[in-house]
């Protein structure tokens, strides 16, 4: 891919990506959401087989939400350590080879540290239960393990639909 096409590429991914981070800063509710559809978006490069253009885009748009965050600091973080990144490891993965389980684990590792810091600081839930309270490490640890898997598996399927499409387009 050319230099402007990959250049055009990335600015307009990372418009899109930043039209949701900025609506999941600002309406509470969507937040969460919002870091799904600005990690789809990240596919389109990807498509392109463009690593450096889905980094770029990628660099761009977590360094450009903290300023339009107006104070959500935690969604632009989310999105920086984990929805951001795991187009782009998924990717590798694919191209991977032998290294396909080291990625795949640090996926899973930066996955459970976005869980936890959306537990923690989005404050998403309230619980007034005290096992839940005792055990919340726990629960997120095992929660967040068995919702990656099936994120991981939905991310995988959307990137290789997304390549089919942006064949048959020609783009």
């Amino acid at each position: 891919m050319k230099n402007g096409k990959l250049i055009a590429l990335s600015a307009i991914t990372t418009a899109l990506g930043l039209v949701f981070l900025a609506i999941g800063a600002y309406i509470e509710t969507l937040d969460l959401s919002c870091l799904f559809m600005a990690s789809l978006v990240l596919t389109l490069p990807l498509a392109k087989n463009s690593v450096k253009g889905a980094l770029l885009t990628y660099l761009a748009t977590a360094i450009l939400s903290l300023v339009i965050g107006a104070g959500r600091f935690s969604v632009s973080l989310t999105y920086a350590l984990f929805f951001g990144i795991h187009p782009i490891l998924n990717y590798l993965q694919t191209r991977g080879g032998k290294k396909r389980f080291y990625i795949y684990f640090i996926k899973l590792v930066l996955f459970l540290i976005s869980a936890y810091l959306m537990v923690y600081m989005l404050n998403m839930f309230v619980f007034e239960n005290e096992f839940i309270i005792k055990y919340l490490p726990i629960i997120v640890f095992v929660g967040g393990t068995l919702l990656f898997i099936v994120y991981d598996f939905c991310m995988v399927r959307f990137q290789k639909y997304t390549n089919i499409i942006v064949n048959r387009l020609g783009l």
